[in-house]
């Protein structure tokens, strides 16, 4: 564990000191803000309207489910940002060499990378607790579909982060690791909506569908924490850190 919180601390270090990382989770941040804004005062019309005509007013979790709804999109362009320099712009300026013939394994590497990236998300998402922290402020919101919103949302950064490093591990040039991360990513992002018509129906649609993020992940913005959806993620990560983690080492032994 002391070389993976090494390399992890070292990658972190260097992103927040770096011109683009700064930007990068400042960028997030901001958005984050102005769609709280924008969904704020959606909110507050239409909830005014359905007290008008007496229909059912939104509740208060919605307005963030609706954040990490569209910051689900912007992740598409946000996690390749972060992972594209893992293991590319190390092979670009020799740096790679030193981690290579030093004494750890290649797993150790893999994981110190994967946790440098999925901090700096996670480390987003802390500061945008004042989010909920403004609702119960000034409301009193269902705690349930905030919490497993946020875990939902984690956990689809964490599988993101492990498919972003896997690409970096494979190419040689931070543009390419960021394009088809960006790629790779959307695609899991509408695979649910085109597996009617990729697949014939039945038990192999039901597989594609299962195979797309976005499904796994409105079930814990809807409240609801199931087997299913956690193995999901758990294997989506686990299986492109060893995906990576095989890219590395044969590149250590070739």
């Amino acid at each position: 564990m002391g070389a993976i919180a090494t390399i992890a601390n070292r990658d972190l270090k260097s992103f927040f000191v770096s011109f683009k990382g700064s930007v990068t989770f400042c960028f997030l941040l901001l958005l984050m803000g102005i769609f709280f804004r924008s969904f704020a005062a959606t909110f507050l019309e239409i909830q005014a309207q359905t007290l008008q005509t007496g229909g059912e007013a939104p509740k208060l979790s919605q307005l963030l489910t609706a954040i990490f709804q569209n910051l689900h999109f912007i992740l598409l362009f946000i996690v390749p940002a972060i992972t594209m320099s893992s293991f590319a712009e190390e092979r670009k300026t020799q740096v790679d060499r030193l981690l290579q013939t030093a004494p750890i394994s290649s797993i150790q590497i893999v994981m110190g990378k994967f946790f440098a990236s999925a901090g700096v998300l996670g480390l987003v998402l802390m500061a945008s607790i004042v989010y909920p922290l403004f609702l119960f402020k000034y409301g009193n919101p269902e705690i349930g579909p905030i919490v497993t919103s946020y875990l939902g949302i984690f956990l689809l950064m964490c599988a993101q982060v492990a498919f972003g490093i896997w690409v970096s591990s494979m190419v040689s040039h931070q543009f390419l690791a960021y394009l088809f991360t960006s790629f790779g990513l959307f695609l899991l992002l509408i695979l649910a909506w085109v597996a009617p018509n990729i697949s014939g129906g039945g038990a192999s649609e039901e597989f594609v569908k299962y195979l797309a993020a976005t499904p796994h992940l409105d079930n814990f913005f809807a409240g609801l924490i199931s087997v299913a959806d956690l193995g999901y993620f758990f294997a989506f990560i686990g299986l492109f850190l060893f995906f990576t983690n095989v890219a590395v080492d044969a590149k250590r032994w070739s």
